[in-house]
């Protein structure tokens, strides 16, 4: 396993991956217009810690999480990557495909047939990560404006 990925374990942590989560919410905002400014996560991931079919892992460099993953095992034979965010600052250092790999790893050891995640439909950049790593879409969500 890579050095600077860990599970989250305590509030602390949990609580940074809580602020990650509102900068992701935020960054969606350029996909999803529905997402209000001020929206705050807070008390998110802390309900998440005792959960056995939910793991965080989060990237540390020196102490402070930079990014983060959440796996959830879902009870159709699959497992859900929510929610993957690394700071602006260290994008495209290839933290957030370890995450990934990591996840992926994990989840092999899990039981489960397949893995999904959810992206943004013109979200580019993402949907060109998951490919690189062998995920294809299989399903498609359309909304009209009204």
């Amino acid at each position: 396993m890579n050095n600077k990925i860990k599970q989250v374990t305590n509030v602390v942590d949990a609580d940074r991956c809580d602020e990650l989560l509102t900068k992701l919410i935020h960054d969606e905002r350029q996909y999803n217009d529905t997402i209000e400014d001020n929206y705050i996560v807070t008390n998110h991931f802390n309900k998440m810690l005792d959960d056995e079919n939910i793991i965080i892992l989060a990237y540390y460099i020196n102490k402070t999480i930079v990014g983060y993953i959440l796996i959830r095992k879902m009870a159709n034979n699959t497992c859900l990557l929510d929610g993957l965010y690394v700071e602006k600052e260290y994008r495209n250092k290839g933290i957030g495909n370890s995450l990934l790999k990591e996840a992926i790893s994990r989840i092999k050891n899990m039981n489960v047939k397949y893995v999904d995640i959810n992206v943004m439909y013109n979200n580019i950049i993402a949907k060109h990560i998951y490919e690189k790593l062998g995920f294809v879409g299989y399903e498609i969500k359309m909304r009209k404006s009204i």
